[in-house]
């Protein structure tokens, strides 16, 4: 059996945040990139808006609506992401964070995890390396 990757974990995240935000927004975003750094995953989504908030961001008021209706979407449905992030990294999302830049179309996104998945992943190769068993 294959042991997941950090590439194939961040991988699976951006591909899952990209599905989630077409069903919240009608489409994904045009380019997703996740991290995984110990405890915390990092995903930065650009070029973000649909066609109708590319028409509002020429505006102040179309600009303050678009960041309180992603963030007031994100607060809504901010638990079942964190759950699809934790079981592709295999460990609880203890809280996130979002913040929407209107300026240059991109949102960023933080989760902390319950334990350092990085480290986690880390152990297993070189458990493989060395010939060990997985830990328990």
């Amino acid at each position: 059996m294959d042991r997941p990757t950090r590439g194939t974990i961040e991988a699976e995240i951006a591909k899952a945040v990209v599905k989630f935000q077409h069903a919240q927004h009608g489409r994904g975003s045009i380019d997703v990139r996740a991290h995984l750094l110990g405890d915390l995953v990092l995903v930065r989504s650009t070029g973000i808006f649909t066609t109708v908030e590319t028409k509002l961001v020429a505006t102040d008021e179309g600009r303050k609506l678009i960041r309180s209706a992603r963030q007031e979407l994100r607060s809504i449905h901010h638990s079942e992401i964190e759950e699809l992030v934790g079981s592709i990294v295999g460990c609880k999302v203890v809280r996130s964070y979002c913040d929407v830049d209107v300026d240059a179309a991109e949102q960023m996104e933080v989760y902390v995890l319950a334990d350092d998945a990085e480290r986690r992943l880390l152990r297993q190769d070189l458990d493989r390396l060395s010939g060990i068993g997985p830990r328990r």
